[in-house]
């Protein structure tokens, strides 16, 4: 094909008199071929995005920025400070290794062996406490029948029996005990195990459960936890920074499933996940109201009803523009090659940040100021100088507008030192629900889908807690609508099991 230039060419070396008849036809051949360009261009982007999709990972193609600075930061230790960081690490896992129960087993001498090898002699002592050294070993889990026999005793007068108190249930009269409840549901949403996998596991066990009941079970534990789910969902509006983001979450329907939606607003103490049918503007406006404060999201229009003068500052993710350059590399590596490592350097500050100890301080705010905010205005200004030359619906164009006209809310993050660079905190919350989107396939209804939204909620805070889950769930689903206990008390961070 012909470029522009070309036909520019063509038509300088023509006469004058046939130039005045062929330039009209040159301006529509203009249009024709800038047009074909720009198609090619998205066609060629499009191939790119599949070939990735169906030939590797995306995570294999689109580097982590914060592992990349991570890296560069390593890269200019000194010997002696790399080794410190390293005896760090080893002293991290030991910690989470000394939290493990504990179990002592001697093994003796065996008694073929207690002779001494030099004399023959039989009068042997302990030396020291022994050789000494630890293993780490699994314990399976097992399902178990537990017969729980009450206690009933009457009186010589034969007017009373007093009997002793029932066991924990989730229901009266229920077959399941707690800790089996709480099972099915850390199952799911901690580690995206669908019913009927887990049917299937306990019947290996001998435990014959059909996926319904284990259904049952899990909705069951979701109306139990739902006023603790409540008041985290009540926390969030009272928070001045929020990241959201947003999900598929299919549903049944007759013939086949329809798309819902499953959104999750993260603040400091808590994960919260909301399901609706709707991706629109009325879910973060029922989450948020008129909250004032920052929301930290990508650029999904979604959010504009609460980011607007009177409520919220929206700040933006330089994560999520980056994806989109980083993508275009394969046909415009020399004009989004710099881009990116301009971007990769406010990653290094924040690393930096991480380092010395001071993230979210001012003078973490300082930091910025002085190193990521000249960072950022190189970053717009080869971005505009892109735009100048990417046509608007190319995938090329496209990157460079959607960062542009973010501009604003890019920088919230200079002047504000609890934002963060990306909002990446959100993304990984919703990873559970994109695993379970590819093992479950998908929610038997919308009650359904805010019930696993509730109990994502619960599992997720727990574990940004340090709480086990299970362990929680089997506690307080039996207690929290017991009188003398307040949802209070029972939210994960505050949450003491009963004595």
């Amino acid at each position: 094909m012909s470029s522009v230039t070309d036909l520019d060419r063509i038509l300088a070396d023509l006469d004058p008199s046939i130039r005045a008849i062929v330039a009209p036809i040159v301006a529509v051949l203009r249009v024709i071929i800038e047009g074909l360009q720009e198609q090619l261009a998205r066609a060629e982007t499009r191939n790119e995005q599949l070939l990735r999709a169906i030939y590797g990972r995306k995570s294999e193609h689109v580097p982590d920025p914060k592992r990349d600075a991570r890296k560069r930061a390593n890269s200019k230790r000194t010997p002696e400070e790399r080794e410190a960081a390293r005896q760090k690490s080893r002293e991290k896992t030991r910690g989470q290794r000394a939290e493990l129960p504990f179990v002592e087993k001697k093994i003796p001498v065996p008694e073929e062996d207690r002779v001494c090898r030099a004399c023959g002699g039989t009068d042997l002592h302990a030396v020291g406490e022994g050789e000494v050294s630890e293993q780490i070993e699994y314990i399976p889990a097992r399902t178990v029948r537990i017969r729980w026999v009450r206690e009933k005793l009457g009186c010589s007068c034969g007017k009373c029996v007093i009997t002793a108190p029932p066991p924990p249930q989730v229901r009266e009269g229920g077959l399941y005990g707690p800790n089996f409840h709480a099972q099915v549901v850390v199952a799911k949403t901690c580690d995206a195990m669908p019913l009927h996998r887990q049917s299937k596991a306990l019947a290996r066990e001998g435990c014959h459960v059909n996926p319904t009941q284990l259904g049952s079970m899990f909705h069951r534990v979701a109306d139990q936890v739902e006023p603790i789910y409540k008041a985290i969902a009540a926390m969030v509006p009272e928070s001045a920074h929020v990241s959201a983001d947003e999900t598929t979450q299919p549903v049944l329907e007759k013939g086949g499933t329809r798309k819902g939606w499953m959104w999750t607003f993260v603040i400091a103490t808590a994960i919260l996940f909301k399901y609706d049918p709707s991706r629109g503007g009325k879910v973060p406006t029922a989450v948020l109201g008129k909250s004032k404060g920052v929301l930290q999201v990508d650029g999904y229009s979604g959010y504009n009803t609460v980011t607007v003068p009177d409520k919220r500052t929206r700040a933006g993710c330089w994560s999520h523009g980056r994806r989109k350059l980083f993508e275009c590399r394969e046909h415009h590596g020399h004009v989004v090659d710099p881009i990116l490592d301009e971007i990769g350097k406010l990653f290094d500050v924040e690393v930096a940040a991480a380092d010395r100890g001071i993230y979210g301080t001012d003078a973490h705010k300082a930091l910025r100021r002085a190193e990521s905010a000249p960072v950022v205005d190189r970053i717009l200004a080869l971005l505009r100088q892109a735009q100048g030359r990417a046509g608007p619906a190319s995938a090329l164009g496209k990157a460079v507008a959607y960062i542009v006209n973010q501009e604003t809310a890019l920088r919230v993050f200079l002047a504000d030192p609890k934002v963060a660079v990306d909002n990446n905190v959100s993304e990984r919350a919703l990873r559970i629900v994109a695993l379970l989107r590819k093992n479950a396939l998908f929610v038997g209804h919308d009650e359904g889908g805010q019930n696993l939204a509730i109990l994502l909620t619960i599992v997720s805070t727990c574990v940004l807690h340090g709480v086990e889950p299970r362990r929680y769930l089997a506690d307080v689903i039996v207690r929290v609508n017991v009188p003398g206990n307040t949802v209070e008390e029972l939210l994960p961070w505050n949450w003491k099991p009963a004595a």
